[in-house]
């Protein structure tokens, strides 16, 4: 179901997040089937967004996330942060985005045998692209590659330097990458497959220094991409590809075969 959200005073980060997070498929069959939770005023909102096609809850979802740094129905905000609030109020997105990942140091003393493991979870994937259009398996390559830490110095045998590496210890069904730069871009594929695991590109959201909007499509591939620009929607067809050296998120959602 493809539907517009007015801008109200700059809202279309809020829009651009919400678009994307409506072309997940767990989404809408919760609010299809009017599966919000009653006390839960941020997910009430969000299944009347849904089922009135836009028309009415986009008032009492300002009301639910506004805060000094989102100043939703007020002011310009950023997509990211709003995705992290939402994560936090709905477990069920949660527990869709969240994956576990493990920080590796090692000493970088051969004859030393330290190393400590830390286990983290994380809602999203932050990639840091070293130019314009680098692809994003070599981005995310990057970011799991150890790094030298020369000023750290080992516990046990007290030599200087060590080896730090970020490993995936788990894949999400929604699996979320952040740009984190404004200077640099990411070349991504509508399919990718990381360590065995099948995603398809369900939505990108993009930003251009003034304004966000976003490409989605439905589950399975092969959905017409939409473009959610506030209340524009242009279909572009299933063969459409929308690389756009503007994206700041990426949604991939995990293709069960």
């Amino acid at each position: 179901m493809s539907f517009g959200l007015r801008n109200q005073r700059g809202s279309c980060w809020v829009n651009a997040t919400l678009q994307a997070i409506f072309r997940i498929p767990d989404v809408q069959t919760r609010y299809t089937a009017e599966a919000a939770i009653e006390t839960s005023p941020v997910d009430v909102s969000l299944q009347e967004i849904w089922s009135s096609r836009g028309e009415e809850g986009l008032k009492p979802f300002y009301d639910c996330v506004r805060t000094a740094v989102m100043p939703a129905g007020e002011g310009i905000g950023d997509s990211h942060e709003l995705l992290e609030f939402l994560c936090d109020k709905l477990p069920f997105l949660d527990k869709l985005c969240r994956f576990k990942v493990a920080n590796v140091v090692k000493c970088s003393n051969p004859s030393c045998d330290y190393k400590d493991t830390k286990i983290d979870s994380l809602i999203e994937f932050s990639i840091s692209p070293s130019g314009k259009k680098q692809s994003l398996t070599d981005c995310v390559a990057q970011a799991v590659s150890p790094s030298v830490i020369p000023d750290w110095t080992c516990e046990k045998c007290k030599h200087k330097g060590c080896t730090k590496q970020l490993l995936m210890s788990t894949f999400p069904q929604v699996f979320v990458f952040h740009t984190t730069s404004l200077n640099t871009s990411a070349s991504y594929m509508t399919l990718l497959i990381l360590n065995g695991q099948k995603y398809a590109l369900s939505a990108v959201v993009c930003f251009n220094g003034g304004h966000w909007w976003t490409y989605g499509r439905g589950m399975p591939p092969g959905k017409d991409w939409v473009e959610y620009d506030d209340s524009n929607l242009r279909n572009h067809g299933p063969n459409h590809f929308p690389l756009s050296d503007t994206m700041r998120l990426l949604f991939y959602y995990r293709i069960n075969e």
